[in-house]
């Protein structure tokens, strides 16, 4: 696999693009994270990659694990003054990038329509925009730039051999195994005894009909460190009473909330397309 950059005349039409060029006149085919960030000196624009090393890598590791690259060219056609449409494509490229998200599906729709194979970094909301003109891959982290911004991805690409939305596990595995994500402590997740009253539980009973108190000394008493680790802010040992007082209240706020709940139901025609699917095997 050889690793490119992209662009020579703008004048060239769609087959012409397609052709290889040498691998030193030929911007977008590339050949080193270095050189291709020498790109961005003194351009920065909100549109442009801040995509860390590492992710990229983990990116390109995933995308040959899907599609063959043995003999091909990676292309990153998107840096300041490039132009994608333009670019002169290699026979036996791939483009793997991370594009401008503001015209995104424009940018798809043109690699599909010339049957480029690509793997795109995606907007993470908005992806399924682009599900009729090729492949979505979700991922289960936002991703961190190099910039300090950490926005939600997720992936479109044109590798499979049907269009299809799938997550994928592998790749959230790479992307979190890299060092720039900063993924290695996770936040664990604690279940706190009964008795063990928070301002957030209290603030959660304040939604709904019934107020809660306690008389401090009394019915609840102030602590500062439980099993002999201190707690994130001051919080109350209560009584059982108080401990079942709070439970019940919790459990009518669910309820209530529950009922308030507004329920959307598919139309006919959706039902009909529901019950279309259920029929292919």
């Amino acid at each position: 696999m050889k690793q490119l950059t992209i662009f020579d005349s703008i004048d060239q039409e769609p087959a012409q693009r397609r052709q290889a060029s040498g691998r030193s006149a030929n911007p977008i085919i590339f050949n080193d994270y270095e050189s291709y960030i020498k790109k961005f000196e003194g351009k920065k624009t909100t549109d442009d990659t801040y995509t860390p090393r590492d992710v990229f890598e983990a990116v390109l590791q995933y995308v040959g694990s899907i599609f063959d690259l043995g003999g091909k060219q990676i292309l990153r056609p998107f840096y300041p003054g490039g132009d994608y449409q333009h670019a002169s494509y290699p026979a036996e490229g791939v483009v793997v990038d991370n594009p401008p998200f503001s015209i995104f599906k424009k940018i798809v729709k043109f690699y599909s329509t010339e049957k480029i194979p690509f793997f795109l970094f995606g907007p993470g909301m908005t992806i399924l925009n682009i599900i009729d003109l090729c492949s979505v891959v979700v991922v289960a982290d936002p991703i961190v730039f190099d910039n300090g911004a950490k926005i939600r991805c997720n992936f479109a690409t044109n590798l499979f051999e049907t269009n299809r939305i799938t997550t994928s596990i592998e790749l959230t595995k790479l992307l979190r195994g890299c060092k720039s994500q900063n993924n290695t402590n996770k936040l664990p997740l604690y279940e706190y005894p009964a008795q063990l009253l928070s301002i957030s539980e209290l603030q959660t009973i304040a939604r709904g009909d019934n107020d809660f108190n306690c008389e401090i000394g009394k019915d609840a008493i102030k602590i500062e460190y439980l099993n002999n680790k201190k707690l994130f802010g001051p919080h109350l040992l209560v009584s059982k009473k108080k401990a079942d007082e709070k439970f019940n209240i919790k459990r009518q706020i669910t309820k209530k909330e529950e009922k308030e709940r507004i329920v959307v139901n598919f139309t006919e025609q959706e039902k009909i397309l529901c019950d279309i699917l259920d029929e292919k095997k």
